[in-house]
């Protein structure tokens, strides 16, 4: 009878002791090694990044004009921090230039684009600062894993786009987006961030009797995580 007391002791600390070790946790994966997300800890979980790419803004007069001819560079800077395994905010500053076409000259370069229209070709300076809601698909889907290789946040944003070139202008500009980034290490991402800006009317500097304006823009760049 002691015997058969001591095996059913010895099996139930066996598997106490298998119930709390690290990577079983996951009924959906067994066997991942699963680090639980520590939203005690204020200091984990930041992130700051940069891109690099090209962008294209779509005004009034626009669809004249060749798609290649409207392409400009675009940068990207942001920072921000993780609250939880799903939801994340950034605060980030993107702009470069734009390129488009005129008929009233403002921020023409002297060259004409169409001349039976009128049209000629017109270049302005920006910058678009944003807040960004962030929403990691993949954590919530799959569960949280700091050695995903790859993981796709949709975002949705507000921030101003301001006009450095003259005449300047400031206007609201909501933006939508999807960060896609590929695990290079652990402190490193690789990012490719694709995000659509909307501006008021006139960011081009023509009134086109439109409510809105837009352009899009694509960066691939790297994510560097802070304390994760």
């Amino acid at each position: 009878m002691k015997k058969i007391g001591f095996i059913l002791l010895a099996s139930l600390l066996s598997l106490k002791g298998f119930a709390n070790e690290p990577g079983t946790d996951n009924p959906t994966h067994p066997g991942l090694s699963k680090k639980a997300f520590q939203t005690e800890d204020v200091q984990k979980h930041w992130f700051v990044g940069a891109g690099a790419g090209a962008q294209i803004f779509f005004g009034d007069h626009d669809k004249q004009l060749d798609f290649g001819d409207r392409l400009t560079p675009h940068f990207e800077i942001y920072g921000g921090k993780w609250l939880n395994d799903s939801f994340g905010v950034r605060l980030g500053l993107n702009g470069f230039s734009y390129k488009g076409a005129t008929q009233t000259g403002v921020y023409g370069t002297g060259e004409t684009a169409d001349a039976s229209q009128w049209l000629d070709f017109q270049k302005w300076n920006f910058l678009n600062v944003h807040a960004d809601f962030m929403f990691n698909w993949t954590n919530d889907a799959l569960g949280y894993d700091p050695n995903r290789l790859y993981n796709l946040i949709p975002y949705a944003g507000i921030g101003f786009g301001v006009v450095l070139s003259d005449p300047q202008s400031v206007k609201f500009s909501p933006n939508l987006g999807v960060l896609q980034s590929f695990r290079l290490n652990d402190k490193i991402d690789l990012t490719i961030d694709v995000r659509g800006n909307i501006y008021g009317d006139e960011f081009d500097g023509e009134a086109g009797g439109r409510n809105f304006e837009g352009a899009i823009s694509t960066a691939v760049g790297v994510k560097y995580n802070i304390n994760k």
